[in-house]
């Protein structure tokens, strides 16, 4: 016998089915135990027999719909509708039964009830398979804890079994008991549609109805579906950042210190969206340009610059090769060309924005750990209408851990001391990152001097249940082969071009990825002429993915291209501020120092769905997924 489901929820509140179930599950477990010579001590040979419990009619004859509570499948003798009636004590009073102390009463009674499912369920079971036809259908009532003696023409004694019946039979005894009636009634009363020696329903005809009523199967959500929806989550809970902009909304100078993760460059968008719905000329910086691309795109409306081309605009200059490699270019001579043409006048303004050359009534700074110089607030306090000390400014920045570029000179006392009665606003809610990804980014920086103090207060994303992938590198070839893997593994998942990219601590050209592209040129490509015919062109992963791997900012071109459909790779660097569905991080082969832990945090944490991660075996000690509950 095959019970479906095999075991009883816990939470079901019949004791009746409860008890009906424990006797289906005794009977099922003699005739595995005592094989077919069972048959005669405990009842019929039910091996071939399907229980279904607790069946829902969702088209029944005369109510919305119904349950059946047990439906039992028996080969060559019927099916059989059984209705558990749990109570300990029974009346009928005008029509009405009650059960215990239900004070409602039913006035269909529990033969009706189970009469009107057995037809309703029969009817839809014909409509889809007239084959069914000619198989036996019949109901009954249980009663396992009561006596039931009354006699009635609204039922037949035999569809009655009760605590006495379950005590001398055994319960598929009973049940075999009630079809074979059901068959000898069809037969004395010569029921056209009923053939005694057609032996229905067959084996076949039992598995179709079992299939018809409770059929296995399994769906998964799309990776599209998924993607869609874990975007959706993100974007919902960063929303629910927006309440800081709220709560800060009549403070004109604003600082908003917060980690990774806790939607600061979204929160930067959302300001200059209603700072220009408001009215105002709003000017937006940051320091690297893939982001000052993608927040020109979102913030309509508003002036997007990266902090270093504004600069250049208006010293109204075009580079030398010399000063584009020149640190003190760009620390030093450009910010000083940019304060003596703002001090020439707000003519200086005018190549910039066009029209009316006055100074931004607003200032919004995403990634402002980075800005933390002299002489970039020097160019910024002349840009703004009152000044870093009575204009109008949000700075959006994690100023403990994310000031990378190796640009800022002043600490944090320093900025609030140049902005004095500016507010300090701080977020600790990560909004993109799942839990697991969160808990290795947090261990790798709790090695750092911080003493281990937390990075989030809360993760608002449930746990997926995925680990990051850590997988350890022994020299540079075995890491291009981990990260084909990588590659062939996301895309198998689903993940294809621009929904990855894939980061290193590296520049370009020393990345990991830049290797792999280098392996299928010269497997393939011209370099390769005098090969052997064995490597006259590269295997089919490295030809792939050196033709769908382009590096985030070609070389050459001042614009990123965050469009194109290849995927793309790029320091860790150029990628800040920004996320992506999967996250490839490379040439993990040092975390000895803090710097060298933020960055490995910063790449893990742009990840919003899979993380990968290819490190050296040499700091595998520093590397290690968290346990989980």
């Amino acid at each position: 016998m095959r019970l479906i489901p095999p075991t009883i929820p816990p939470d079901t509140p019949s004791d009746g089915e409860k008890l009906v179930f424990e006797l289906l599950t005794a009977a099922s477990a003699r005739e595995s135990e005592g094989g077919a010579g069972a048959a005669g001590r405990s009842g019929p040979d039910t091996s071939g027999w399907t229980v279904l419990h607790s069946l829902d009619v969702a088209h029944h004859r005369r109510r919305l719909e119904g349950e059946i509570d047990f439906v039992c499948v028996v080969p060559e003798r019927g099916l059989l509708c059984l209705e558990v009636k749990g109570c300990h004590s029974l009346h009928r009073a005008e029509g009405v039964w009650y059960y215990g102390a239900d004070a409602a009463g039913d006035p269909r009674g529990p033969f009706k009830q189970a009469s009107a499912a057995m037809h309703s369920m029969r009817e839809r079971l014909v409509h889809h398979h007239p084959d069914l036809a000619g198989a036996p259908f019949q109901s009954a009532v249980c009663f396992p804890f009561l006596d039931f003696t009354l006699t009635s023409e609204e039922w037949h004694d035999w569809q009655v079994i009760d605590r006495r019946d379950l005590e001398a039979r055994p319960i598929s005894d009973l049940i075999a008991a009630v079809l074979d009636r059901a068959r000898e009634r069809a037969a004395e009363r010569r029921a056209q549609w009923f053939d005694p020696g057609a032996g229905e329903p067959t084996a076949a005809q039992c598995d179709e109805i079992v299939r018809l009523l409770r059929p296995d199967f399994e769906f998964y959500e799309s990776s599209k579906a998924r993607a869609c929806r874990l975007d959706e989550d993100i974007r919902r809970y960063t929303e629910e950042q927006f309440a800081v902009l709220d709560q800060l909304a009549r403070n004109p100078r604003v600082i908003v210190d917060g980690p990774a993760g806790t939607g600061k460059t979204l929160l930067a968008v959302e300001q200059a969206r209603r700072s220009v719905a408001a009215g105002r000329r709003v000017l937006l910086l940051c320091f690297n340009r893939p982001l000052s691309k993608w927040l020109a795109e979102e913030a309509q409306g508003t002036t997007v610059l990266t902090l270093h081309e504004y600069m250049r605009r208006l010293a109204g200059i075009r580079l030398t090769e010399e000063q584009t490699h020149s640190r003190r270019f760009w620390q030093e001579d450009l910010p000083r060309l940019a304060v003596e043409r703002l001090l020439d006048g707000p003519e200086a303004l005018r190549p910039i924005v066009g029209g009316a050359a006055d100074a931004f009534d607003e200032l919004i700074l995403d990634e402002g750990q980075d800005m933390l110089r002299e002489s970039y607030l020097d160019v910024l306090d002349l840009s703004l209408a009152g000044g870093l000390a009575q204009g109008r400014f949000r700075v959006f920045g994690d100023f403990a851990h994310q000031a990378i570029y190796d640009a800022a000179d002043m600490t944090f006392d320093d900025l609030q001391r140049r902005c004095p009665g500016a507010v300090i606003a701080d977020l600790s809610v990560n909004c993109r990152n799942s839990p697991r990804v969160a808990a290795l980014a947090q261990g790798c920086r709790a090695l750092a001097t911080t003493g281990g103090r937390a990075t989030w207060a809360k993760v608002l994303r449930p746990d997926d249940g995925v680990e990051p992938a850590l997988r350890f590198y022994h020299d540079a070839e075995h890491q291009c082969e981990l990260l084909e893997r990588a590659l062939e593994e996301l895309h198998d998942e689903g993940f294809t071009g621009p929904q990855v990219v894939v980061l290193s601590p590296h520049n370009d050209q020393a990345c990991a990825a830049a290797a792999l592209c280098a392996l299928g040129v010269e497997a393939g490509g011209e370099e390769g002429a005098g090969a052997s015919p064995a490597q006259s062109s590269p295997p089919p992963s490295r030809r792939s993915w050196r033709d769908g791997l382009a590096p985030l900012v070609p070389p050459g071109e001042y614009d990123p291209d965050l469009r194109s459909g290849k995927t793309k790779y790029a320091s860790i660097y150029r990628l800040k501020g920004l996320e992506a569905r999967a996250v490839v991080l490379t040439d993990i082969d040092r975390l000895e120092t803090e710097h060298d832990r933020d960055l490995f945090c910063i790449g893990a944490t742009r990840a919003t769905q899979r993380l990968v991660v290819l490190a050296h075996e040499g700091v595998r000690r520093h590397l290690s997924l968290p346990a989980t509950g």
